[in-house]
């Protein structure tokens, strides 16, 4: 370019407006040339940072482990397998190990399917029902989709739960309430692989009369059932009590979650017994200790008789309280003064709800205030309706 820039200005007299013309177009050729070179620069420097960090993420993981394996190993494929069970791999924080780290999101439903929970039973029990009416477990509600046994779950896990399934999200606690046979906590296990995986299940406590806080003999241990049962009772990931008791919800939480160091806890999520006392339970003990940003799942919010309260007299006064401004001119109340500050909206499908948490910190609330009000359900009507 500068050589030709050179015999222009010799010969620039002869012709000036075809000189001024080449040199306009060596001009902009020499941006575009800088311009190119830049970007492939940006590019390589963003792409080492990348790779740098995948190899810090991959050299913290647990070298036996892989990402889609169950914590003891095994896969839903092999579930009947003798792979080695440890505590160690449910004590770790960093990562399962991978060859290849991907930012890319888990699919809950193709996971669900193959742990054989009921969240995504609903999709293949449906057909069948409609072909065979007899095969139905609720034959004659009028809404099709409630006729079949399972859920469709999918739809809301994967709107809202796939940003922490990859694995390079951030660290986080994932608490289930409800463990049960353990086929919905293998699959969030797998779908959410950076997650410090932690459940709740009241058969699994010590046998004993129930009035003595115990669980009778007779009515059988469900997680006992799963194979990773030892491992994960072994790594204190596996709480065995009443999930609607505050003091043992107060225990677990002090002691074993809320450790120095441990990752926030973002993710709750309730199946527990299905009765609205407890889904109440659950919602004022844990909205407020969800980190900013997190959220409470409560699943099986049916129209049966166990649940349906928690649908018509604790769900309506939060949806209520969602838009509450305090103006003393509206004579406005708030039905649930102890946790409408947390919560930044709430979002539901059939028989499900997720509960956001706003910015507001996560507070460590006194006993009476972790508890569901003694007039949640007796004042549904007065606060929703007044007067006032």
């Amino acid at each position: 370019i500068l050589n030709i820039m050179t015999r222009l200005k010799r010969g620039g007299g002869r012709n000036p407006r075809k000189s001024a013309l080449i040199l306009a177009m060596l001009l902009l050729l020499a941006l575009f040339g800088f311009f190119v070179t830049f970007g492939r620069v940006s590019v390589s420097h963003k792409l080492k940072a990348q790779l740098g960090s995948a190899v810090q993420s991959d050299n913290g993981a647990n070298e036996s482990a892989k990402c889609d394996e169950h914590p003891d190993g095994g896969t839903d494929s092999d579930a009947g397998s003798d792979s080695e069970s440890s505590a160690d791999s449910f004590q770790r924080q960093s990562p399962p190990k991978s060859k290849l780290v991907t930012i890319e999101e888990r699919d809950f439903y193709e996971i669900a399917k193959k742990s054989g929970t009921d969240k995504v039973a609903g999709h293949t029990a449906l057909p069948k029902c409609l072909k065979d009416n007899n095969s139905c477990t609720r034959k004659d509600c009028e809404r099709e989709e409630c006729r079949p046994w399972g859920h469709f779950y999918d739809t809301m896990y994967n709107k809202w739960l796939k940003p922490y399934s990859t694995d390079d999200a951030e660290p986080f606690q994932f608490l289930e309430i409800g463990y049960y046979n353990g086929r919905g906590f293998d699959a969030y296990t797998q779908f959410l692989p950076r997650g410090e995986m932690h459940s709740m299940e009241i058969s699994c406590m010590e046998p004993g009369p129930r009035s003595e806080g115990k669980w009778p003999e007779k009515w059988g241990n469900t997680a006992i059932k799963n194979k990773n049962y030892d491992a994960l009772r072994d790594a204190k990931r596996l709480h065995c009590g009443d999930a609607s008791s505050y003091d043992f919800l107060h225990k677990i939480w002090t002691t074993e979650m809320k450790r120095p160091g441990s990752p926030p806890l973002k993710i709750v999520v309730d199946d527990g017994a299905h009765l609205a006392e407890h889904m109440a339970t659950t919602l004022f003990f844990w909205i407020p200790r969800i980190e900013p940003g997190g959220m409470l799942v409560v699943e099986d919010i049916q129209p049966i008789s166990e649940a349906n309260r928690f649908r018509t007299h604790i769900l309506s006064q939060a949806m209520k309280d969602l838009h509450w401004c305090g103006d003393p001119k509206l004579k406005d109340t708030r039905c649930f003064p102890t946790i409408q500050p947390f919560i930044q909206g709430i979002h539901c499908e059939m028989h499900i709800c997720v509960f956001f948490r706003n910015d507001n910190p996560s507070i460590e609330p006194d006993e009476e205030a972790s508890k569901t009000p003694n007039d949640a359900f007796r004042n549904a009507q007065k606060c929703l309706f007044g007067p006032h």
